[in-house]
């Protein structure tokens, strides 16, 4: 019994832990924008509307640049699944956690870039140059783990008309936010099937490796499929937050998702601890007779 108050001791604990770095953090955001920054953008807009775009084809015949300036068609891609990402190499926001997620999985997945599947990364942005493609490259692998064949990701720039013509294919929208100096964008990665057919959307940052191992493999038999919903709740972390014209933590979700796993939690204990206390009471009854 002691040890079961122990554990449930400890539990609360944590729980209290757990809202005070909760309620902290949302006061340490606030000090890092304006209040009074306000925007009227409406985050439903960005939404990929999967059921429209599934088993479509993206274009072959579009010209990309890799960090050297070298020419590369999107049909030098295809032979093998291919990895969608799009993002800017200037964003302060979640276009570099978007890329460290993917890399994070790729490395736990027992499957070679390069050999078993591609990863293409482009960016929307017609002002960024190869230069600042390297740099974001660098960055990013002073930071995570690079996956087995990293050398054949490839982080490209694009024409207005090709990034215009690919985005597209794939119902990836964006635009700049002048008022808030950032591009607004989803958070998704796209498998693209060895003939070129769009096989699956995963959203969110940070993906699960078996989901994206699965993604690929499923990409590799030409298949298509809608994101489960289990991976559209790793996007409800992250959102759009107008008040402040950037991406952060969604709060009400992280509390929901704390005041569950807690209640489980307790919920357990307190299960343990009657089913303790009921067979001590048997045995005490069995005693008397």
């Amino acid at each position: 019994m002691k040890d079961i108050r122990a554990v449930a001791l400890h539990l609360t604990l944590i729980g209290i832990i757990l809202f005070i770095l909760l309620i902290m953090a949302p006061l340490g955001l606030e000090a890092q924008y304006p209040k009074d920054t306000k925007s009227d953008f409406d985050p439903a807009i960005m939404k990929i509307k999967e059921e429209d775009y599934l088993g479509l084809f993206i274009p072959d015949n579009l010209t990309v640049f890799d960090e050297n300036g070298n020419p590369l068609k999107i049909s030098s891609f295809f032979g093998k699944p291919l990895i969608l990402s799009f993002i800017y190499y200037t964003c302060p926001a979640s276009c570099r956690p978007l890329t460290e997620g993917l890399a994070a999985a790729l490395e736990k997945v027992n499957l070679h870039l390069g050999q078993d599947y591609n990863v293409l990364t482009l960016s929307f942005d017609k002002n960024d140059t190869k230069e600042k493609a390297v740099q974001f490259r660098k960055s990013l692998a002073e930071k995570v783990t690079m996956p087995q064949g990293a050398d054949k990701w490839v982080f490209t720039t694009a024409s207005p008309d090709t990034i215009e013509a690919l985005t597209k294919s794939v119902g990836f929208r964006f635009f700049y936010s002048e008022q808030d100096k950032v591009f607004v964008h989803p958070n998704v990665y796209v498998f693209i099937t060895p003939d070129g057919k769009i096989s699956r959307y995963i959203f969110g940052l940070y993906p699960l490796d078996f989901d994206v191992k699965m993604a690929i493999l499923e990409a590799a038999k030409g298949r298509t499929g809608k994101t489960p919903i289990i991976n559209m709740a790793s996007i409800a972390c992250y959102r759009y937050d107008p008040k402040i014209g950037g991406y952060t933590l969604d709060f009400p979700f992280i509390f929901g998702m704390v005041g569950v796993g807690f209640g489980v939690m307790t919920g357990f204990v307190v299960f343990l601890y009657s089913r303790k206390l009921k067979k001590k009471r048997l045995k005490a009854a069995s005693k008397e007779k």
